[in-house]
């Protein structure tokens, strides 16, 4: 499983069961979006004897998906997953939660990205809803050779836990009560935490 970078890449760690030791590659807080595809492309070099995975938000796969063509010319049997919400997720939710919602510069337009596969030879699958999740799984790994399946997610959905900037573990931010929160709301409450525990 190779991760992009972005809120996927938080709920890949999250949520993946790994088995083997070394098989969740990802470019870690360096930011490097555009990294899953052209790092799935080599590690499916390298390992011709292990199902290779690449997952990438709208964002991060328009960095390098020219190398679709690479992949199709190479037969190279990676498995394409894209999640979409139409945003820079990661930012779009620092700017919700940090910036109140002063939204700059996240919205994503993209292309049909099963029609983009298909052009490019390869197989292409999308599920819209909870109830075709499965039916496209099934798809992506029974097909041999690259295949690709978009995935449309929640627009506005966050991942938390989360560590805002400057802070530590011990400051996670959980989900909040109310579906809403902002840097203020968080000082506010570790304040009264303070007060409460001081007495």
């Amino acid at each position: 499983m190779i991760s992009d970078v972005g809120q996927h890449q938080m709920w890949m760690a999250q949520f993946f069961k790994y088995i083997h030791p070394r098989t969740h590659l990802t470019s870690g807080g360096l930011g490097t979006m555009g990294f899953s595809l052209p790092a799935a492309m080599g590690a499916a070099f390298a390992r011709k004897d292990f199902p290779i995975v690449s997952i990438s938000g709208d964002g991060g796969i328009q960095m390098n998906i020219q190398e679709l063509a690479t992949i199709r010319e190479n037969n190279v049997p990676v498995k394409v997953i894209i999640l979409n919400n139409g945003y820079l997720g990661m930012v779009r939710q620092w700017q919700e939660l940090f910036w109140r919602k002063r939204y700059s510069h996240v919205e994503m337009f993209g292309p049909d990205y099963v029609k983009l596969a298909e052009a490019y030879g390869i197989p292409g699958f999308r599920a819209s809803l909870t109830d075709e999740v499965e039916d496209v799984v099934k798809k992506l790994f029974s097909i041999e050779g690259p295949v690709l399946a978009e995935f449309k997610v929640v627009k506005e959905d966050n991942v938390y836990p989360m560590i805002p900037a400057g802070q530590t573990y011990n400051e996670l931010m959980d989900v909040p009560d109310n579906g809403q929160s902002s840097i203020e709301d968080e000082q506010e409450s570790d304040l009264e935490l303070v007060i409460t525990s001081k007495g």
